[in-house]
């Protein structure tokens, strides 16, 4: 019965996530703001997510609750995004506020996600995400033809009369039971020190930052060749629904195949995507090329939440989750948005996504080296190595 709820939350709250965030860049067009304004817009809510990301992490592991820093940043999304959608015309410090905490928190709502379904109820981990991605695949359609035909009014309407029943559903389901070892900020030291940790933390910033330009770059690609806000939806849909199938067989996946391989294949099919991206020249191109989300993001994901357990004490867990969802998305959110609207203003956007493509190589050689160092690590413990 709880796993049915967590299925039911995970659903509505992905839900209400997909309706601001598959609109965010489609709405800051229509407001008028141009590449580089965009950047910066995106910039502050990447800023927001690096801070809150750590902050709520320190915090969950600091009063051994997930819950109530759930909730809280689920509010301050819900607030900031209808406060967004609310003001269609331009008002920059307005809107670099609103973006900021609305997308922010986002990130920060996907984080706690999750890291309380991870530590709830790992054996299910697979299935309570899967239902997460249907609710970004069924949000994400509807959101884009909500505000194509009936406008953003309407998409503030869905994202309350949702956020409502998330909350009911939020209030119901259980907590996490969290170690009882006190955590104080000097903790976090075993963080800082642990290379393997570190390096890996280093390795999936730069998968996504490669991963975070099909945010931006493809759907600013989408709407410069003359797409609607429903076709960026029917994209941000069919790339949640293609996650489904590897989160339902998450388990199989990880007992067949190496946690590294995976790591390694996710990233090669990465550098195929975008050159693929690079090369359509339409709308419907573009979301086909999508589908290959199969063998991208929920791969890398999933590998990032085994190879980082694997490295970090059990007290640490929601800070060392948390911390590394605040570097790999915070930052690269941070990062990307600058980099490739000055290389897409200057170079256009196929040359852009074809750069993005051949940038996979430099986390391919850090997989190396960290594939390096863990061997060497093993070799002189006793443990069992997860890669």
């Amino acid at each position: 019965m709880m796993r049915r709820k967590y299925c039911v939350m995970n659903f509505l709250a992905f839900f209400a996530i997909s309706m601001v965030n598959t609109q965010l860049i489609p709405f800051l067009t229509s407001v008028g703001y141009n590449v580089v304004m965009r950047g910066y817009l995106l910039a502050a809510d990447a800023v927001v997510a690096i801070v809150g990301q750590f902050a709520f992490g320190y915090l969950c592991d600091k009063y051994k609750k997930i819950k109530p820093f759930f909730a809280l940043a689920y509010a301050i999304m819900l607030v900031s995004g209808v406060l967004m959608f609310w003001q269609s015309h331009q008002l920059f410090w307005y809107h670099l506020c609103c973006v900021a905490l609305s997308g922010g928190m986002v990130k920060v709502i996907m984080g706690l996600n999750e890291t309380w379904m991870l530590e709830a109820a790992s054996e299910h981990y697979g299935i309570l995400r899967s239902c997460g991605a249907l609710g970004l695949t069924i949000g994400s359609p509807i959101a884009g033809m909500l505000s194509d035909h009936f406008g953003y009014m309407a998409l503030i309407i869905t994202l309350s009369a949702v956020s409502v029943l998330c909350f009911i559903l939020i209030k119901m389901v259980d907590d996490v039971k969290k170690s009882r070892e006190a955590i104080r900020l000097s903790s976090l030291n075993k963080l800082f020190t642990n290379v393997p940790y570190l390096l890996l933390v280093l390795i999936y910033l730069l998968i996504y930052m490669i991963g975070t330009a099909d945010q931006y770059v493809v759907v600013d690609k989408m709407l410069n060749l003359g797409e609607g806000r429903a076709m960026v939806g029917i994209k941000w849909a069919l790339q949640a629904f293609m996650e489904v199938p590897l989160f339902l067989m998450a388990q199989k996946i990880l007992a067949k195949f190496r946690p590294a391989t995976l790591l390694i294949f996710g990233t090669v099919m990465y550098a195929v995507k975008f050159a693929f991206y690079g090369y359509v020249q339409s709308g419907w191109g573009i979301v086909t090329v999508a589908s290959l989300q199969l063998v991208t993001l929920p791969i890398i994901m999933l590998t990032s939440k085994v190879l980082i357990k694997a490295e970090t004490p059990k007290e640490l867990s929601s800070s060392a989750q948390m911390f590394a969802m605040a570097v790999f998305i915070g930052v690269s959110g941070l990062v990307t948005p600058l980099i490739t609207s000055a290389l897409s203003d200057t170079l256009g956007y196929d040359m852009t996504l074809y750069l993005v493509s051949a940038f996979s190589l430099v986390p391919l050689f850090m997989i190396g080296c960290y594939l390096h160092i863990s061997k060497h690590k093993t070799c002189e413990g006793s443990g069992k190595s997860v890669q």
